[in-house]
């Protein structure tokens, strides 16, 4: 518990710099690494045969934020996508003893949907109040995180799922969930007194709660996978936590459905 502690303290001006003190770009750069790093940890595990495979969905993944914050024209992702395809496709075809369809699903699901989740961080940043609205995904996965461990750990009587992740219980679950919503209210109470930014009360709050459920979803999808592929962790990058998929896993389904109620709240005329 210690360690786990004092990692995530270490992180926390890391993410202080690229989120607040850093210039724009770093941000989809800092993205494209923990994409790469995710997805080499994801297939490493145990879903692809060949190593190869894996770096080929690590350069896509590393590619897609970039794409998402330079120039997001569709064309360019689709023909990425069927690059990658046609890659894979004929890895299989020429090794197809070695190289299964169900290998190459993997490959694919891995490269596109964890980078294009993760991007989320970058078209948030690029909203209306985004320099603001940043930090709520991370309210959303890591204070349900923290605040469902602790509450968990104290009063945890009834498995969440306990055939997934045995340590996780349904009071964890829903101390978490308040535990997002109160990191919330305190940062729009810290960002009104400190910075006189009047975020949007309510939509703020539905986005992070929304985003600490479907977090919550996220990190008991990752733990499925694993528990397939027969692995505790999938790497040990950061001590106390696992790899860094470990670590980022609930902010990858945080991040999108942040995105689309904030994207909701924006389209029906909540802007400034």
């Amino acid at each position: 518990m210690l360690t786990r502690v004092l990692v995530a303290l270490a992180l926390l001006p890391i993410l202080v710099f690229v989120l607040y003190l850093s210039p724009a770009w770093v941000l989809p750069v800092g993205v494209a690494v923990v994409s790469a790093c995710s997805v080499l940890e994801f297939l490493l595990s145990g879903l692809v045969a060949k190593r190869r495979l894996a770096i080929y969905a690590a350069v896509a993944a590393a590619l897609i934020p970039l794409w998402c914050y330079f120039d997001p024209r569709a064309l360019y992702g689709v023909a990425g996508l069927f690059a990658l395809a046609l890659l894979l496709f004929c890895e299989a075809v020429t090794d197809h003893s070695r190289v299964t369809f169900a290998q190459v699903s993997a490959v694919l699901f891995a490269a596109a949907i964890i980078p294009l989740f993760l991007s989320s961080l970058i078209r948030i940043a690029a909203m209306e109040w985004g320099r603001w609205l940043i930090l709520l995904p991370f309210l959303a996965a890591f204070g349900s995180d923290i605040t469902a461990l602790f509450v968990g750990r104290a009063w945890g009587r009834h498995p969440l799922a306990p055939d997934i992740s045995p340590k996780k219980t349904v009071e964890g679950a829903g101390g978490g969930l308040l535990g997002a919503v109160l990191f919330a209210v305190a940062y729009i109470l810290v960002v009104s007194a400190c910075f006189s930014v009047s975020l949007p009360f309510v939509p703020v709050l539905v986005a992070v709660l929304v985003g600490a459920v479907v977090s919550q979803l996220g990190d008991l999808s990752f733990s499925l996978v694993k528990r397939e592929c027969g692995v505790k962790d999938y790497g040990r990058a950061l001590p106390g936590h696992g790899g860094i998929l470990d670590r980022f896993d609930s902010l990858l389904f945080a991040a999108p459905a942040v995105e689309l109620c904030l994207a909701v709240f924006f389209s029906m005329g909540g802007g400034a």
